[in-house]
């Protein structure tokens, strides 16, 4: 089958904190790929603003788009599970309303699905940039098929931007889930659990924009009692041992209390790598 005729949906949510600039430059990048998806679904999660509704009319004009609509501001795993019921297509790919896809993100992603029908779920790695792509150089890394098991028990096995799973997979495990800023890896974990296979290409397909905003929002005690919560969760379910829970609640509580400006730069210079 030519790669050209193997359709996929791109689903994205945007809600009215999200920046309308941002929001285009990813458009741009959708437009600007190898390989173009057949439709976009896309979910307002909640009313938007004057910019991004603009923006939205916009593109709607140049590339297939389907929106859904909602009321109020759901979160984005309700959000996701909206927009997931109306794919049209079997592949659907995830991707953010602020962050920039690398132009042979959805060609390379699509190809691998095609040629390993037995792989749920993918994603690849991820290029973190404040200003412009490649002005960090950190790179998140996630392992192939092989590591994803162990690495799972300490941190999130899939790029979320970065995914492309089968609909009907995440739709028999349930979708994602309510919890609390853990939504996609908690559904990462019941698939792997269940003998998902599941693997990542080892190359940067998305650059990630990370902004002072990002570093505020991993902070801050709700979302220290989320990861408690979860990462007890995650126990509970046999997903990790006693000694797991108590070293990822360590080793994270520390940094979601402490002010922003420290959080910043333990994020920058510790927790990050430089891609090589």
């Amino acid at each position: 089958m030519h790669l050209r005729s193997r359709k996929f949906t791109i689903l994205m949510s945007v809600y009215h904190q999200d920046n309308y600039k941002f929001l285009n430059a990813a458009f741009e990048s959708i437009e600007n790929n190898t390989l173009l998806p057949d439709e976009i679904v896309l979910v307002e999660d909640g009313p938007l603003s004057k910019d991004l509704t603009e923006t939205i009319n916009h593109w709607e004009k140049k590339l297939n788009f389907k929106i859904v609509k909602l009321k109020k501001n759901v979160g984005l795993g309700k959000a996701l599970n909206a927009g997931l019921e109306l794919c049209n297509n079997e592949l659907v790919i995830r991707a953010d309303a602020d962050d920039i896809n690398r132009t042979t993100r959805f060609e390379r992603q699509v190809d691998f699905m095609f040629k390993n029908p037995e792989v749920g779920i993918s994603s690849a790695w991820i290029q973190e940039f404040e200003e412009m792509p490649c002005d960090r150089g950190f790179v998140r890394k996630v392992p192939a098929k092989e590591g994803l098991n162990h690495f799972s028990k300490r941190y999130c096995p899939f790029n979320h931007p970065a995914v492309i799973f089968r609909k009907s997979l995440i739709l028999r495990h349930g979708g994602y889930g309510n919890e609390f800023l853990y939504e996609d890896y908690a559904l990462w974990m019941k698939l792997l659990h269940s003998n998902v296979i599941g693997d990542n290409l080892q190359e940067v397909l998305v650059d990630m924009r990370f902004t002072d905003q990002t570093y505020s929002r991993r902070g801050g005690f709700k979302y220290f009692l989320s990861e408690i919560k979860n990462q007890y969760l995650f126990f509970k379910r046999d997903y990790i041992n006693f000694s797991d829970f108590f070293i990822n609640v360590a080793s994270r509580s520390f940094v979601r209390l402490i002010p922003n400006e420290i959080r910043k730069i333990i994020y920058k210079y510790i927790l990050r790598k430089k891609h090589d």
